[in-house]
């Protein structure tokens, strides 16, 4: 039987005395115990299995060498699993600096679709056709308002989240759009009029929650019908209610503030590009005698105060799995003028327009980006240690910068 929820408040003392903890720890202690009551298809065992294995030898270890002494070194080998708190880090800094490129010097908006509670249980069965319903819906609707206001191309970014801060099921789509379009004929910019927001909220709320139901129904009535979570929605009035509650409420679409520049655009991005489901420095503390794991919060109800939450192990690792994304979706999307097909071409035309009519101002410095430090040989003391290769878990060995050994 699971043991209840206890939330209490916690200082900020106490979370940042609290030893460090990471999922992989987690799923060491507890995986063996629970992964028969949950219920778990393939997919979701091979990925917590491979969480639970990042930085132990039976993946295998990378191998550095000296540049100063030659002396060879031998560290443990990271999953590289998306869904991995450990390995997510430097994936973020890869991509944000590979994005650089592509931000505009104009304002920007942040827009979240948020799919209502009632299609819950539908999507979380059905995660590898109605994601992609849910990027395709909400970039389109931002689309057409571009075209429809501002006469051309907005450029989204569009990421995928599914989680909120108790680990509980919450699919939303986060939207950073350019507050601006390029004409068509790719020689106009248009600003929008006014700059507290982009679009009317409510419309666009409307046009997304149309698109996507109408996805819906047809995926429902077609030759490959959806999953159904229970017998209500099979074909009838039952289902025909269920879609008539569902047009008739108001969808959870609002958008932020817009953002000051593209320097606040690339900060916050590294706050929503590679994240799944929590972070290790929210963990608190594993008991494993009780089978427990505690882990901290944000209550947006009361005042964004941080809290701390206790699961047992098996509705902890209950609630991660729901989390687990299916295999080869693409949880980060572009559109319109960044679409991967595109941007090479357009995002040049845009900034130079851009450029073209802004006031002559002091060009800014490219933005620093110190490598990597070496790491420090524990043979001679010398910061020299580069990376060569690694031994894979079959134990052979691939070396990739091959440094000749005077040993």
């Amino acid at each position: 039987m699971d043991r209840p929820c206890l939330g209490t408040e916690a200082s900020p003392a106490a979370a940042a005395a609290a030893p460090t903890l990471t999922v992989g720890e987690v799923l060491r202690a507890c995986l063996s115990s629970v992964v028969a009551p949950l219920k778990l298809g393939a997919r979701p065992r091979r990925v917590l299995g491979l969480l639970a294995a990042c930085g132990l030898p039976e993946l295998g270890a990378n191998i550095y060498q000296c540049a100063h002494c030659h002396k060879r070194h031998f560290g443990p080998r990271s999953c590289g699993d998306r869904h991995c708190p450990r390995c997510l880090a430097a994936k973020s800094r890869s991509w944000l600096q590979a994005q650089l490129a592509s931000l505009l010097p104009v304002t920007y908006y942040h827009c979240v679709f948020t799919l209502p509670q009632e299609l819950h249980a539908l999507v979380l069965l059905n995660p590898t056709r109605l994601y992609p319903l849910l990027f395709d819906c909400a970039s389109q609707s931002l689309l057409e308002f571009g075209r429809n206001r501002l006469g051309g191309d907005l450029g989204i970014t569009a990421v995928l989240h599914t989680w909120g801060q108790q680990l509980n099921y919450h699919p939303h789509l986060h939207c950073i759009v350019t507050g601006g379009a390029l004409r068509a004929d790719g020689l106009r910019w248009q600003s929008p009029k006014q700059r507290k927001f982009l679009f009317p909220v409510r419309a666009v709320a409307a046009l997304f929650r149309g698109k996507f139901l109408h996805g819906v129904k047809a995926m429902l009535d077609g030759a490959e019908p959806l999953r159904l979570p229970d017998t209500t929605l099979q074909p009838g009035p039952a289902r025909l209610a269920w879609l008539s509650a569902l047009y008739a409420r108001r969808w959870g679409v609002y958008a932020k503030r817009p953002f000051g520049g593209p320097e606040q655009v690339l900060s916050y991005l590294a706050n929503y590009t590679h994240r799944v489901a929590i972070s290790n420095r929210r963990l608190v503390s594993l008991d494993k005698q009780r089978q427990t794991v505690s882990f901290t919060y944000r209550d947006y109800r009361h005042g964004a105060k941080v809290k701390l939450l206790t699961l047992s192990a098996l509705e902890f690792l209950r609630r991660f799995s729901w989390h687990i994304l299916p295999s080869g979706l693409v949880r980060i999307r572009h559109y319109g003028l960044l679409a991967n097909n595109r941007r090479h071409r357009d995002v040049p035309r845009a900034r130079a327009l851009l450029e073209r009519r802004a006031r002559p101002r002091p060009a800014a410095p490219p933005p620093i980006t110190s490598p990597r430090p070496l790491m420090r040989c524990a043979h001679c003391g010398q910061e020299a240690l580069r990376w060569i290769g690694w031994i894979d878990a079959g134990g052979r060995t691939h070396l990739k910068v091959p440094i000749c050994d005077s040993s």
